[in-house]
Protein backbone atom coordinates (compact mmCIF):
# COMPACT_ATOMS: atom_id res chain seq x y z
CA UNK A 1 0.00 0.00 0.00
CA UNK A 2 1.53 3.39 -1.17
CA UNK A 3 1.17 6.37 1.40
CA UNK A 4 -0.29 9.59 0.52
CA UNK A 5 1.35 12.19 2.41
CA UNK A 6 -1.23 15.52 2.51
CA UNK A 7 0.43 18.51 1.74
CA UNK A 8 -0.85 21.45 3.63
CA UNK A 9 -0.55 25.01 3.12
CA UNK A 10 0.59 27.26 5.36
CA UNK A 11 -2.19 30.30 6.29
CA UNK A 12 -0.16 33.23 5.63
CA UNK A 13 -1.84 37.21 4.91
CA UNK A 14 -1.48 38.02 1.29
CA UNK A 15 -0.55 41.20 0.23
CA UNK A 16 -3.70 42.85 -0.88
CA UNK A 17 -5.07 41.99 3.09
CA UNK A 18 -2.08 43.95 4.55
CA UNK A 19 -2.54 46.98 2.38
CA UNK A 20 -6.30 47.38 3.01
CA UNK A 21 -5.77 47.31 6.75
CA UNK A 22 -3.01 49.44 6.25
CA UNK A 23 -4.99 52.22 4.52
CA UNK A 24 -8.11 51.16 7.25
CA UNK A 25 -5.95 52.42 9.59
CA UNK A 26 -4.74 55.29 8.08
CA UNK A 27 -8.19 56.68 7.77
CA UNK A 28 -9.12 55.89 11.08
CA UNK A 29 -5.94 57.41 12.22
CA UNK A 30 -6.74 60.28 10.13
CA UNK A 31 -10.45 60.96 11.65
CA UNK A 32 -9.21 60.45 15.40
CA UNK A 33 -6.85 63.32 14.32
CA UNK A 34 -9.22 65.83 12.85
CA UNK A 35 -12.02 64.76 16.01
CA UNK A 36 -8.94 65.81 18.22
CA UNK A 37 -7.52 69.13 16.70
CA UNK A 38 -11.25 70.31 17.00
CA UNK A 39 -12.01 69.67 20.09
CA UNK A 40 -8.11 71.24 20.81
CA UNK A 41 -9.28 74.21 19.11
CA UNK A 42 -13.11 75.15 20.36
CA UNK A 43 -11.46 74.09 24.57
CA UNK A 44 -11.00 76.61 26.64
CA UNK A 45 -7.62 76.49 28.97
CA UNK A 46 -8.85 76.31 32.63
CA UNK A 47 -7.02 79.56 32.79
CA UNK A 48 -9.87 81.51 30.66
CA UNK A 49 -12.70 79.52 32.61
CA UNK A 50 -11.02 80.49 35.94
CA UNK A 51 -10.65 84.04 34.71
CA UNK A 52 -14.14 84.55 33.79
CA UNK A 53 -15.54 83.11 37.18
CA UNK A 54 -13.45 85.58 38.83
CA UNK A 55 -14.88 88.22 36.90
CA UNK A 56 -18.46 87.18 37.10
CA UNK A 57 -18.46 87.22 40.86
CA UNK A 58 -16.60 90.30 41.26
CA UNK A 59 -19.13 92.00 38.93
CA UNK A 60 -22.01 91.03 41.12
CA UNK A 61 -20.04 92.06 44.35
CA UNK A 62 -19.49 95.55 42.91
CA UNK A 63 -23.29 95.90 41.88
CA UNK A 64 -24.41 94.76 45.38
CA UNK A 65 -21.87 97.61 46.75
CA UNK A 66 -23.02 99.84 44.34
CA UNK A 67 -19.27 100.77 44.12
CA UNK A 68 -18.29 102.09 40.55
CA UNK A 69 -14.76 103.63 41.41
CA UNK A 70 -12.05 103.02 39.25
CA UNK A 71 -9.52 100.82 40.79
CA UNK A 72 -7.19 97.91 39.13
CA UNK A 73 -7.22 94.88 41.49
CA UNK A 74 -4.95 91.79 41.76
CA UNK A 75 -6.46 88.39 42.41
CA UNK A 76 -5.00 84.72 41.67
CA UNK A 77 -2.23 86.38 39.49
CA UNK A 78 -4.31 88.29 37.12
CA UNK A 79 -4.50 91.79 37.38
CA UNK A 80 -8.35 93.22 36.70
CA UNK A 81 -9.00 96.54 35.06
CA UNK A 82 -12.53 97.79 35.62
CA UNK A 83 -13.93 100.01 33.02
CA UNK A 84 -16.94 102.49 33.83
CA UNK A 85 -19.03 104.96 31.27
CA UNK A 86 -21.89 106.19 31.58
CA UNK A 87 -24.76 104.14 29.26
CA UNK A 88 -27.42 105.65 27.23
CA UNK A 89 -29.97 105.09 30.49
CA UNK A 90 -30.18 107.72 33.10
CA UNK A 91 -28.97 106.31 36.41
CA UNK A 92 -26.93 103.59 35.01
CA UNK A 93 -23.07 102.46 33.97
CA UNK A 94 -21.97 100.14 31.41
CA UNK A 95 -18.82 97.94 33.93
CA UNK A 96 -16.36 96.03 31.82
CA UNK A 97 -13.95 94.00 33.60
CA UNK A 98 -10.76 92.21 31.84
CA UNK A 99 -8.67 90.01 33.07
CA UNK A 100 -5.21 89.98 32.15
CA UNK A 101 -2.46 87.12 32.80
CA UNK A 102 1.27 87.92 33.78
CA UNK A 103 2.03 88.18 30.36
CA UNK A 104 -0.31 90.61 29.71
CA UNK A 105 -2.22 88.49 27.53
CA UNK A 106 -6.48 89.27 28.03
CA UNK A 107 -7.92 86.23 29.57
CA UNK A 108 -11.94 87.35 30.17
CA UNK A 109 -13.49 90.30 29.50
CA UNK A 110 -16.86 91.09 31.26
CA UNK A 111 -19.09 93.56 30.18
CA UNK A 112 -22.50 94.32 32.62
CA UNK A 113 -24.74 97.05 32.88
CA UNK A 114 -25.39 98.19 36.68
CA UNK A 115 -27.35 100.88 38.43
CA UNK A 116 -25.14 103.70 39.85
CA UNK A 117 -25.65 106.60 42.53
CA UNK A 118 -22.90 108.38 41.00
CA UNK A 119 -23.84 110.76 37.92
Amino acid sequence: MVKVKKISRLKADSVLEVVIAAVLVVVIFGIAMMVYSNVLRTSRPVKQVRAAAILKSMAIRIEQQRDTLLADTAAEGLTITRRVRPSGTKGTVDLQLVATGVAGDTLAVFNKVILSDHE
